[in-house]
This record gives structure tokens, C-alpha cells and sequence, in this order.
């Protein structure tokens, strides 16, 4: 079985769909949780297989907050990583 791509991206990268499983681990939410908070926002799913993808457009018209939080994580998560590096 091949690994997924996406499940550990360090930040948000320009793709069109990302999976539940990759944003929840980008915003460390449970995919249960982002799931039903996306439903809950009427967010359209795309299925493909066994996994839902989620397309970035629908998060940032339908709810604001939840994008602003995923792009606050993506820039610190960004920034982590060389001041990390920076100490070794």
C-alpha cells in the first residue's frame, strides 16, 4: 500500500483538495471532530475511494474562522521549523 502524500504536510501547500485526515492533523483535531464541524457548515465533500477530500475554497467562504486558524498553524509551523534547525 502506498503512503499518502498529504497526511503530514508541514503547511498548507497550493493543491486543490486536501483529505479530513490532513487538515485535522495540520489544526491537531481529531478527523471525527473536523468532520462534523464541516458538516455542521454544510461543507461539500469530494469522496475518492475510502477518503473524503475537502476542497480549500469551501472552508474559506463557509467558515472564516476555521481558515483563519488552519493558515495561523500552517505560518507557525513554518516558522518552527527553522528555528529548529537553527538549533542544532
Amino acid at each position: 500500500m502506498r503512503a499518502r502524500s498529504d497526511n503530514h504536510p508541514v503547511s498548507l501547500d497550493v493543491q486543490a483538495l486536501y483529505t479530513v485526515q490532513a487538515l485535522a492533523s495540520i489544526g491537531n483535531v481529531s478527523t471525527r471532530l473536523l468532520r462534523r464541524v464541516l458538516r455542521a457548515n454544510g461543507v461539500a465533500f469530494v469522496r475518492g475511494g475510502r477518503a473524503l477530500f475537502v476542497p480549500l475554497a469551501e472552508i474559506q467562504r463557509k467558515i472564516p474562522p476555521l481558515w483563519e486558524s488552519l493558515q495561523l498553524v500552517a505560518q507557525l509551523r513554518l516558522a518552527a521549523v527553522p528555528a529548529a534547525a537553527a538549533r542544532r
